[in-house]
């Protein structure tokens, strides 16, 4: 049974606040590469005044990110909130306040994740891995190297459209690797539970209508088989996706195509 180790999300969100802002250093990323990277975070999910509704930066998506690559300077490692239950649709219980101790095994995991295997031969069983930590540095630096290369400034200096030039280079792997991680990681942090750093003021839950971890009432039949009355993405918001993921554009494949095809089960 896991062990639950005191870490308050007061501390967590203390934490983000003491990365928050320009010319900070946050808890793993140096000040320039937090702002580089909000910059980035802010392309992928925009904001005022392009979008009216709340993005990446609003969200602290940046700051989450950061507090992410440096779990391990904390303990318990801000990997895993505990849970089922946070409070905020009722009961006495609030388990997400504290952080969940990971096992050996599973913090080996998550340093091979994070971290890299770094030719250590206890991380290197399954062959050489760059971790976040690596990918983020390199990228976030690649993106100002192709600024200045573009315009001399760095890369959150630059208007939007050269931004988006850089971000849109397909020939660039470094550039889309940095981008496919970013884009992962910036969408947790403005979706997910805001115990992690992200998601600040609830701002991606309230803008999209999703009333967030219901327990202990939890969800209805209805509520659950209904498509439900979120509001529709904006003009803007749209465009982001399509201009970094062409492939949402094309046909959905039927999501209930494999339980259909199982005796016993039929759609809703």
């Amino acid at each position: 049974m896991a062990l639950l180790a005191a870490l308050p999300a007061e501390r967590v969100s203390a934490l983000v606040v003491s990365g928050s802002g320009q010319g900070k250093h946050g808890r793993f990323l140096r000040s320039n590469e937090l702002d580089t990277l909000r910059a980035l975070c802010a392309r992928l999910v925009p904001g005022p005044p392009e979008d009216p509704d709340p993005g990446a930066t609003e969200a602290h998506a940046a700051e989450a990110i950061d507090l992410l690559l440096g779990a391990f300077k904390v303990r318990p490692p801000l990997i895993h909130a505990g849970g089922p239950f946070s409070g905020r649709a009722g009961g006495r219980r609030d388990d997400f306040r504290r952080f969940v101790r990971m096992d050996r095994q599973a913090a080996l995991g998550w340093r091979i994740r994070l971290e890299g295997s770094r030719g250590k031969p206890e991380r290197e069983f399954a062959g050489p891995v760059r971790g976040l930590q690596q990918v983020y540095r390199e990228g976030l630096a690649h993106l100002d190297e192709r600024a200045q290369s573009l315009a001399g400034q760095d890369f959150a200096s630059l208007p939007f459209p050269l931004q988006d030039a850089i971000l849109s280079d397909q020939s660039d792997d470094s550039v889309q690797e940095i981008l496919g991680a970013a884009f992962a990681n910036t969408l947790d942090a403005v979706y997910g539970p805001p115990e992690y750093g992200g998601n600040h003021k609830l701002v991606g839950w309230k803008y999209t209508s999703w009333p967030g971890d219901t327990q202990p009432r939890g969800f209805s039949r209805a509520e659950v088989g209904s498509v439900g009355s979120g509001k529709a993405l904006s003009a803007a918001s749209a465009a982001s996706l399509h201009r970094f993921l062409p492939a949402l554009a094309a046909t959905a494949p039927r999501r209930d195509a494999h339980w259909l095809g199982r005796s016993g089960l039929r759609s809703g």
